[in-house]
């Protein structure tokens, strides 16, 4: 649908594996909202490894993730892993399906992106928010 209705714009479909047809340091902004929020630990290392490749030095990367407003969907065994700091995954589906979830602790994503400059979290508040139901994540290459 995108290809045949905006005009000018490249569209490519990418599968689950971090794997990208672009060069290195090519893109000034990523943006991903609600992607991580459905992948395993391994893959948010692999996806934010491959975004990470193919931004430019100081570009942008804005993602979105299920943070510390989400724990009362979390069950007592996973809410302690979560303020452990480590990533809760509810995978009895296949991953990337919109039923797969990650709930990710800030001290989990300020690792993962230890090699960026974080400008900007903002955590969801009482699951209200006016841009995206979800925390926000801008980082700077």
């Amino acid at each position: 649908w995108c290809s045949a209705n905006i005009p000018d714009v490249s569209f490519n479909l990418n599968k689950l594996e971090a794997r990208l047809p672009y060069e290195h340091d090519f893109f000034d902004v990523i943006y991903g909202i609600s992607i991580f929020t459905h992948l395993a630990e391994a893959m948010h290392h692999a996806w934010f490894k491959e975004l990470y490749r193919v931004l430019k030095p100081g570009g942008i990367l804005f993602l979105t993730t299920q943070g510390a407003n989400f724990r009362v969907k979390l069950d007592s065994s996973e809410k302690a892993r979560f303020e452990a700091g480590k990533l809760v995954v509810r995978g009895k589906v296949k991953e990337g399906h919109r039923t797969f979830s990650a709930f990710q602790p800030k001290e989990f994503m300020l690792q993962l992106f230890s090699e960026m400059e974080v400008l900007e979290h903002i955590e969801l508040e009482n699951g209200k928010s006016k841009v995206v139901p979800q925390d926000i994540w801008i980082v700077r290459k």
